[in-house]
């Protein structure tokens, strides 16, 4: 009876191991399959509106499979996909397919509108979702990105308007700013990223003016940090110092900012005696920290502008 119930245990056990073989098996060849997806939508010269949308949630797919199938094999989940995208790149991501997506809508935008204006007594669209039923199909589907963008005019373009479509991408991961995919209508696709999220004076500027040169990026600072680059730079030009170091300076010092911020934290813990005393200790320790900074990007000359800094206005 106990060898009966040994061998009934032992069948038990192997089913449940070929299984979990069987699951296991499953797995791998789904996140083989779902590779081969993403590896097709990226090579395709026509993505559709679903493709572009799936493309991201493929690759979460794909994650979560290789981690099912890790987990089934009784290994530790992995830090990410190498075959996708770790999460803090998906905003990054999604920038970069939306500005292929734009490239491909432009060129058939302008024959849209006046189709649009044809069948509805020359009236503007209002909306740019209007216009999916008169831009051409493309292997008997929509082309991508009909659903994601709109119009930079809420009315749609007037006459003499070359930036006509914007659609969002979200934030970076790094710096928070807010960015944008731009379309102009003879063609050019640019990234703008606003460190406060405002736009307007860049596309009321750009609205009937393309940017010169053939920059596709652009970083646009919030005004009160550019109104303290400028000082930074008026300084140091009073201490021989170019505008472009004195700029670069100022760019490694908002960089440090967290890190510095955080030290400084931790050394208030430390600190003994008076108010005033722990005051000028913490002003000590930060013109420390800027002088560091300012010989790592400036050499000799950059205590000198951290000096002038701390000066009263």
């Amino acid at each position: 009876m106990l060898q009966h119930q040994a061998q009934v245990e032992l069948r038990a056990g192997r089913g449940a191991l070929e299984q979990q073989a069987s699951q296991l098996s499953l797995l791998i060849e789904e996140n083989g399959r779902l590779s081969n997806l993403v590896t097709q939508a990226q090579a395709s010269s026509f993505l559709t509106a679903e493709q572009l949308r799936e493309l991201l949630k493929l690759r979460n797919e794909k994650r979560w499979l290789a981690e099912e199938a890790e987990s089934a094999a009784g290994m530790g989940a992995p830090a990410s996909d190498p075959a996708g995208l770790p999460p803090a790149e998906l905003e990054v991501a999604l920038a970069a397919e939306m500005t292929e997506a734009l490239k491909r809508i432009l060129p058939a935008l302008r024959p849209a509108l006046q189709a649009y204006s044809l069948a509805h007594s020359n009236q503007p669209p209002g909306n740019f979702s209007y216009l999916q039923d008169y831009f051409p199909l493309v292997g008997g589907r929509r082309l991508v990105g009909l659903q994601t963008f709109d119009f930079v005019r809420d009315e749609g373009p007037r006459p003499g308007d070359v930036l006509v479509l914007r659609g969002d991408a979200g934030r970076r991961p790094g710096d928070g700013s807010q960015v944008r995919v731009y379309g102009f209508a003879d063609g050019p696709v640019v990234e703008v990223a606003a460190e406060d999220g405002r736009f307007d004076d860049w596309e009321a500027q750009h609205l009937t003016s393309a940017p010169a040169g053939t920059e596709d990026k652009f970083f646009l600072e919030a005004e009160g940090t550019a109104q303290e680059r400028a000082r930074v730079t008026e300084v140091g030009a009073s201490v021989g110092i170019s505008a472009e170091d004195a700029s670069r300076f100022f760019d490694r010092v908002k960089q440090q900012h967290k890190v510095l911020n955080q030290e400084l934290a931790e050394m208030e813990k430390s600190l003994a005696g008076s108010p005033d005393e722990k005051e000028r200790q913490k002003r000590a320790a930060v013109e420390q920290q800027l002088n560091k900074l300012a010989i790592e990007t400036l050499g000799d000359r950059g205590p000198a502008l951290v000096q002038k800094l701390r000066e009263p206005k």
